[in-house]
């Protein structure tokens, strides 16, 4: 199954946007699903409120993290390049959706929905996958 359907699949479940897209990752970053699972679920809804960042964005970029680092932590070396990776993954879904906040994707303001959950969560795996595939 592809992680595009995995991930849509667990949003139907009841995950919030954050945990469907980095709960597809977890044998990638070599941790269990309930670890990840537990870890994202202040993500969702745009960080709890629909003020923030995009859960599906959010989950995405610490998946970027985990995948990148270098995890020393007497040096931290890899945060610069997993920035960058953040910034190409933040670019590429506002190009496409036009913002990265979840109150202005769901049109609370305008009354103009820009892109459902369903699909953020969508882009972000699209994207994700892309930007790993780099790697």
């Amino acid at each position: 199954m592809s992680k595009i359907k995995e991930a849509a699949e667990r949003h139907e479940r009841g995950y919030n946007c954050a945990q469907a897209v980095a709960c597809c990752y977890c044998e990638e970053m070599g941790i269990d699903e309930q670890t990840v699972f537990e870890l994202t679920e202040g993500f969702g809804l745009g960080m709890g409120g629909m003020e923030g960042t995009c859960g599906a964005v959010s989950g995405a970029g610490a998946v970027l993290g985990r995948m990148n680092s270098t995890g020393n932590l007497a040096k931290p070396d890899s945060k610069g390049s997993t920035y960058q990776l953040t910034r190409e993954l933040i670019r590429r879904f506002r190009m496409k959706n036009q913002s990265t906040v979840c109150r202005e994707l769901k049109g609370m303001t305008t009354g103009t929905m820009l892109r459902s959950c369903r699909g953020c969560v969508e882009d972000s795996v699209r994207i994700l996958d892309d930007i790993l595939e780099k790697l």
